[in-house]
């Protein structure tokens, strides 16, 4: 960063005050190396770097003020945000003593030609701890996600593992004892043992559509593809179907897209089954920090006491766990005039 301002100190004309000129340029490079490099005596060179450029702006130009972007810079990098305020205005007070010293010793009336650059690097400090502070806010982001995405997936492991315990673990102890009658009554009876191995086929069937249903919800689902796929089987059940977006669906992170996609496949299958609805509308907005995705019909609702989701199935009770992985939350309003869900994730 120094490379360019040290060209041109190398040019003429080579007399007294460029030797000192020079000089000072070379205190104010190895200030602003050390104060790089040595944490522990950083503010004492940033003070040193203040009062070089403070000197040689006096002596030669107010120009020369714009050499203060280097302790500026290291101002809004390494100090701490109350430091920062501190030798922000300390820096402000050089520059208006060397801006004062200039014009008396020279005994020239003020100009303000150089006003553009003292306000530049007084607000330098800030604009570099802003974009420093979003730097880590981003980080920090990014990690949030990474450790959202680790909680779904552990969700998801979880329920498939409740899944196969509870209804594939089942039907395979019963093939076992089905096996084991079989093998009694094989020579004693063998066309009781007939039936069983026919009963074994039937529940063998049936365990492979249970683990296919298991791998089809274990698919990513995104919001966009169950838009399109609610038009279509709505369109197949002869219900009218109507959605809106009003935001870019890009814009949303892939764990939200993915967690709103289960949410509005469960709304649909409801709607399908239970509500007896001739029309259905979906809407997703976004307002305030928050996305809002609402699913309403015209069917014959049901009852839900203080909103709570236990007595109405798996299918409301896994949204509402899923949800809350991302800080969401889900109201449901349903009367004989209809259902109208409202599901709301914050933005991520």
């Amino acid at each position: 960063m120094l490379i360019l301002p040290a060209i041109y100190q190398l040019i003429g004309p080579y007399d007294q005050s460029w030797a000192v000129h020079l000089t000072s340029f070379i205190v104010l490079s190895v200030c602003y190396w050390q104060s790089i490099t040595q944490p522990r005596f950083r503010k004492a060179f940033i003070i040193l770097q203040l009062l070089t450029v403070s000197l040689i702006g006096a002596l030669y130009s107010p120009w020369n003020l714009a050499f203060a972007f280097y302790p500026g810079l290291i101002i809004g990098l390494f100090l701490p945000e109350h430091y920062t305020r501190r030798y922000t205005g300390l820096m402000g007070l050089c520059l208006l003593v060397s801006l004062t010293a200039f014009f008396t010793l020279h005994e020239n009336s003020w100009h303000f030609y150089w006003l553009p650059i003292v306000i530049t690097i007084v607000t330098l400090p800030f604009v570099v701890r802003m974009y420093r502070k979003s730097l880590v806010i981003n980080q920090e982001l990014k990690v949030a996600n990474e450790e959202i995405t680790r909680l779904i997936k552990n969700e998801e492991r979880q329920r498939i593992s409740r899944d196969l315990h509870d209804s594939v673990g089942h039907t395979l102890s019963l093939i076992t004892l089905k096996s084991e009658l079989m093998e009694r009554l094989i020579r004693d009876n063998p066309e009781e043992a007939i039936e069983e191995a026919k009963a074994i086929q039937d529940i063998s069937r049936s365990v492979l559509l249970q683990i296919r249903k298991l791998i089809s919800d274990m698919q990513a689902v995104d919001i966009e593809e169950e838009l399109k796929h609610a038009e279509e089987v709505f369109d197949w059940a002869k219900i009218s179907f109507h959605y809106e977006v009003r935001f870019e669906i890009d814009e949303v992170s892939p764990i939200t897209r993915n967690i709103l996609g289960m949410c509005l496949r469960e709304c649909i299958t409801n709607v399908l089954k239970h509500s007896g609805a001739k029309n259905c509308t979906v809407a997703l907005r976004a307002n305030a920090g928050k996305y809002v995705l609402s699913v309403e019909d015209n069917g014959r609702g049901f009852t839900l006491n203080n909103n709570e989701l236990q007595d109405f199935g798996n299918g409301l009770h896994g949204m509402k766990e899923r949800l809350l992985l991302i800080g969401g939350k889900i109201h449901i309003d349903s009367n004989s005039e209809g259902t109208k869900v409202a599901i709301t994730v914050p933005k991520i």
